[in-house]
């Protein structure tokens, strides 16, 4: 058997697992909602990371600085400072808040702290959560079926709808148990991948110092912090790049995280 292939069964076999072994944990909607906000550090560091990177840290990213080249930098730590304000500022916070009022969804959590009785903040935070969201989780699924494409051969239509029922299963059987110890697994695959592969890439070029020439052979400005551009355009794209980090401090499903926290 193909080892890529086999590698593969044996990752579905884990995720559908850890979705059979969490069901017995779900008994309150606060259980499936926020895993009954018992989440240990390591988990929900994981699960948060996991879920905050995902498709854009190893598609999106590696993409963007191929097509920029250096001055990807700046998006890249934009997302480190959104990152650590979110934990540093936001976590703490919003985990013993959202307790105090009683709130399981952040929709739930600005209706309760504004105490808005007329329901318009929940109304209209869960209609931008909805639609925005469903941009976000529909490029992860695209990524998905590329990644599945790319790999099996398979046509990117399948590989987006055996992603889609996987994830469906472990989320139905487990709900954000399941889900936050996925995203543990999967978060130390990550990892791996992120340390092997550029280890990987700099042998290939046969050492670290053969990068810049390698890249200056493709195009000089690629090794500019903006791409060759000055003045006010350098500005604006530093700026774009870092603005990317205010986006942490806001996204659903990564303060769901926060919230689910065991001792905050």
């Amino acid at each position: 058997m193909d080892p890529t292939l086999l590698g593969f069964i044996v990752y579905l076999i884990i995720i559908l697992a850890v979705g059979f072994l969490t069901v017995r944990l779900t008994k309150t909607l606060a259980d499936f909602i926020l895993a009954g906000r018992k989440l240990g550090p390591w988990v929900v560091s994981f699960s948060e990371r996991a879920s905050g990177e995902s498709a854009w840290l190893l598609i999106g990213l590696p993409g963007l600085a191929l097509a920029t080249g250096f001055e990807a930098i700046w998006a890249a730590i934009g997302c480190c400072a959104g990152i650590l304000f979110s934990w540093v500022f936001i976590s703490g916070r919003l985990r013993t808040e959202s307790e105090k009022f009683g709130a399981l969804t952040l929709p739930d959590f600005f209706e309760a702290r504004y105490d808005d009785r007329s329901h318009g903040i929940r109304i209209v935070a869960t209609i931008i959560i909805v639609f925005f969201f469903t941009l976000y989780v529909s490029a992860q699924f695209l990524a998905a079926g590329k990644v599945l494409n790319i790999t099996f051969g398979i046509t990117p239509l399948a590989g987006m709808l055996i992603g889609a029922c996987i994830i469906l299963f472990y989320t139905i059987m487990g709900g954000f148990f399941a889900v936050a110890w996925t995203d543990l697994f999967q978060g130390l695959i990550m990892i791996t991948t992120l340390v092997l592969l550029p280890i990987v890439g700099i042998f290939a070029l046969g050492g670290f110092g053969n990068i810049a020439p390698a890249v200056s052979k493709i195009d000089p400005k690629l090794l500019t912090i903006a791409q060759g551009k000055t003045g006010l355009e350098m500005i604006l794209a530093i700026a774009g790049g870092l603005g990317i980090g205010l986006g942490y401090m806001g996204q659903p499903h990564l303060l769901a995280r926060f919230m689910a926290i065991k001792d905050p």
